[in-house]
């Protein structure tokens, strides 16, 4: 035991916060307790392990089997003392007597628990959301499925961070060739390190534009993901899920089943894909299509602007992505304001000096505000790509040009790939 100690003393001389307690129970043995004191919990300790000892030794004054002083829900038997760090860094204490080394489970609760979910709110649904806690995330998980078939796989991921890395998924329902091709992917990946759900969606990325992967903070999502034979994703200390393989229809319209809303939102990924892209196409080349009052107009608003409309269009765009930006970074409590207030300077301040017209702050008003029902990073991220690629084609050959580009991404959307080895 006084060997295990020191190597474990030798091993963490440089973290303060490893705490080694001694309790002597007579002149030739005592106990030894390690712990993280940033990791676990004091009282759970105490409760445990201290008060129970001095119980026991005040009663018997000798310590046969050391299973019969502690109490604990989580006990586990550690063979050699290389596998006590993988406990002690995840919260566990170790109990050390004679040749016996005991992992108790005593993790302080450091998390923020369970809250209302911020990103992706909803009006009647449950208001729950997932958290940093992996196993209260797993939890909320089962609460909805309590079926024998609903599996959880884990993994351990990284040489450093040692981060669980969890496969949910119904085995009645989960397609095994997605779930087979995934498990070799994180198996392969082994060693490579992970602090976030970021790194795990990077590593199973199939398409570089089109996302697969809708990450989700609702625990009510995930569940009607899972009942429909979809594979999910846990990481400790992530408060996102990640849902495999996500469709076009996933991330238009994840929590909803209104066909009104439905239509609604595909509307709005029309609007703001190719609103731009129209109304350059009809100002350069289509004029024709434009009403002879309605086209007097915007050759009176423009008369005054030194740039091309796609000039134009590009530095409105360029402007609004920094606003967006900066509301996402700025504290919740005057972020909106200031974005508010910056666009409202900004667009009068720019029609007042020519530098833009009237009609184009409205067309990058529709656009931008159509995008904002659309959170997904990555498919915002997209709908980026598409709507200055659009905009460039329609730049340059007009409404014919756009046309044959909306077919051409049609085609593109189609032959997205899959883990199921299917397509969008």
């Amino acid at each position: 035991m006084e060997l295990n100690v020191e190597y474990l003393r030798s091993a963490f001389i440089h973290n303060s916060d490893f705490i080694v307690r001694e309790i002597t129970i007579n002149k030739r043995h005592k106990i030894c307790v390690a712990f993280f004191e940033s990791l676990c919990d004091s009282n759970m300790i105490y409760e445990y392990i201290l008060r129970n000892v001095d119980n026991y030794i005040t009663l018997s004054k000798k310590i046969k089997n050391i299973d019969d002083v502690i109490s604990s829900p989580k006990n586990v038997n550690i063979n050699k003392i290389e596998d006590s760090f993988f406990y002690l860094e995840n919260g566990f204490c170790l109990v050390l007597y004679k040749n016996n080394i005991r992992a108790i489970e005593v993790k302080a609760n450091i998390d923020r628990g369970i809250n209302i979910a911020q990103t992706e709110p909803t009006i009647y649904g449950a208001k729950d959301s997932f958290c940093e806690n992996y196993q209260k995330n797993l939890g909320v998980i089962k609460r909805r499925i309590k079926n024998k078939d609903l599996f959880v796989e884990t993994v351990e991921r990284g040489i450093y961070t040692k981060n669980r890395v969890s496969l949910v998924y119904i085995d009645s329902l989960v397609n095994k060739k997605a779930l087979n091709t995934i498990k070799e992917k994180l198996n392969k990946f082994k060693d490579t390190e992970v602090t976030d759900s970021f790194d795990i969606a990077k590593e199973l990325r199939l398409n570089k534009i089109i996302p697969t992967i809708l990450k989700s903070e609702r625990p009510t999502l995930v569940a009607r993901y899972l009942l429909k034979g979809y594979i999910v994703i846990l990481i400790d200390n992530t408060p996102f899920a990640l849902i495999i393989d996500a469709k076009l229809d996933n991330f238009v319209n994840p929590y909803t089943t209104d066909n009104f809303v439905k239509i609604l939102r595909y509307a709005c990924l029309f609007l703001t894909v190719l609103t731009p892209a129209i109304y350059i196409a009809l100002i350069n080349y289509n004029q024709e299509i434009i009403p002879i009052s309605l086209l007097i107009k915007f050759a009176a608003q423009r008369d005054s602007v030194p740039f091309p409309a796609i000039i134009e269009a590009l530095l409105m765009l360029f402007t609004c992505e920094i606003l967006r930006e900066a509301d996402i970074k700025f504290p919740n409590s005057y972020g909106s304001a200031a974005s508010i207030l910056g666009a409202l300077i900004l667009g009068e301040s720019a029609v007042n000096a020519g530098i833009v017209s009237a009609i184009m702050i409205i067309i990058i008003a529709i656009t931008f505000i159509t995008n904002l029902i659309f959170t997904e990073v990555k498919f915002v991220f997209a709908i980026r790509i598409f709507r200055v690629v659009f905009l460039f084609i329609a730049a340059l050959f007009g409404l014919y040009g756009l046309s044959i580009a909306i077919i051409l991404g049609l085609f593109i959307l189609a032959n997205v790939r899959m883990y199921d080895g299917e397509y969008v």
